[in-house]
């Protein structure tokens, strides 16, 4: 009877009614499109290798007398500091040496010149008594014509003439030697003013002094050494020309500037690479601290593309944001550092920034218009790391969904439970 019963309840129990199920719209997220200026920019690395360096050589002979605590293998020197003292009293007699030999050519001329005005007088008072002679010789010759006086007297008279005409010719001879001394001893002077030249020189040499801020990379010698001409003393380079070798794939180049328009020369480059125009760039290296980051700019390129990687190797000059030494000491990059280069070339006057999934297959976008789908197709400049470019098909304020719709449809109807700013 039980068993009736339970089958009469289910039998008279009420069926539930079919209902079509709710219409439920389909909820993405969606950022909102704006358009800004974009830098293009080609990310590489490279390794930091000074610019400039040089070999310290010595040019005179000597005994090391002084060395700066600085010129240690790793240590830092500021432009005109003293690296190195060679003994330089040997060459400073050299130079008190050639300027007494001035000094002495000097007083030589000067007792020339006055024997050459003494002279001039001495001719001068000559002239007169080579005149008193010949004049008193002629009255002698007419009174002789008269028989007056003897022939004896006559001679005498001209005897006194000739000899008081010798003398003025042996002055004037004299006078006229006085231009070639001179003459030699200027010539003298001059060769003397040369080597005085090459013993402040030589002296000069004595003292090697640093020819920029730098850093040491080898000591050679060592404080009381002796050394010849030529021996080498070390090596140091500039703090403040460094340099990085960065590869740029073939690609990437046409971001580095702009290609000529079509009808132009055809060129490998991009224009502004072959006009010279600087590529700014970043250099970003770890500290002990943090990281710190270098400005930069195109150097030069090298002639060749490397035939394996098919990279064209550009030469990066780097120097640090700040000047001030302390700057330059606590974060500066040394030779042989691994360093990222971000290299900035041309700028994109109107560009929109999107998520690489907001980018489906086709260039195609979905937009969420008035809480409807709509579909477009835009231009896709350039894909970068996580990140899209886009140039056209796009409007500022337009909300770009950034969900994935598993089978799009124009037209269908989103939710948007907020617009997220790009």
């Amino acid at each position: 009877m039980a068993v009736g019963i339970a089958v009469l309840l289910i039998w008279l129990k009420p069926k539930p009614k079919r209902e079509p199920p709710l219409e439920q719209n389909l909820l993405v997220e969606a950022i909102t499109a704006k358009a800004s200026l974009a830098s293009m920019k080609v990310e590489s690395y490279g390794t930091v290798r000074p610019s400039q360096t040089l070999n310290l050589v010595c040019e005179v002979r000597g005994k090391i007398v002084e060395m700066s605590p600085s010129f240690e293998e790793g240590g830092f020197f500021k432009r005109d500091e003293l690296l190195i003292r060679i003994d330089p009293r040997s060459y400073e007699l050299a130079v008190t040496q050639r300027e007494k030999q001035l000094k002495q050519i000097d007083a030589e001329l000067v007792r020339l010149d006055q024997e050459n005005k003494n002279l001039k007088v001495m001719l001068e008072i000559a002239h007169t008594d080579a005149g008193l002679a010949k004049a008193n010789w002629e009255r002698f010759n007419a009174l002789a014509k008269q028989e007056v006086i003897a022939s004896s007297t006559l001679d005498q008279a001209e005897k006194n003439y000739l000899s008081s005409k010798s003398k003025m010719q042996e002055i004037e001879n004299l006078i006229a030697l006085i231009g070639p001394r001179a003459d030699q001893l200027r010539a003298q002077q001059e060769l003397i003013e040369v080597h005085l030249k090459g013993a402040h020189l030589d002296l000069s040499r004595t003292r090697i002094e640093a020819p920029f801020d730098g850093w040491v990379l080898e000591k050679r010698v060592e404080r009381e050494q002796f050394v010849n001409a030529g021996t080498a003393l070390g090596r140091i380079y500039n703090a403040r020309s460094l340099e990085v070798e960065v590869r740029i794939p073939l690609k990437d180049l046409k971001w580095l500037g702009e290609f000529p328009s079509t009808g132009d020369q055809v060129q490998f480059l991009p224009k502004n690479l072959l006009n010279g125009t600087r590529v700014q760039a970043k250099i970003i290296f770890n500290s002990t601290e943090k990281p710190s980051i270098w400005e930069g700019h195109l150097k030069r390129i090298k002639a060749e593309v490397d035939e394996k990687t098919r990279t064209l190797p550009l030469i990066i000059d780097i120097f640090p944001l700040e000047s001030k030494n302390q700057k330059l000491l606590q974060y500066h990059p040394t030779p042989g550092m691994f360093v990222n280069v971000e290299l900035i070339g041309r700028k994109i006057e109107k560009a929109y920034l999107l998520p690489r999934h907001a980018i489906h297959a086709g260039n195609l976008v979905y937009i969420a218009n008035d809480n409807k789908l709509a579909i477009r197709e835009v231009k896709v400049l350039r894909k970068l790391d996580g990140f899209v470019y886009v140039t056209e098909g796009l409007n500022d304020g337009d909300s770009v969904i950034t969900t994935p719709i598993r089978i799009p449809k124009e037209g269908m109807k989103l939710r948007l439970p907020h617009t997220q700013g790009e």
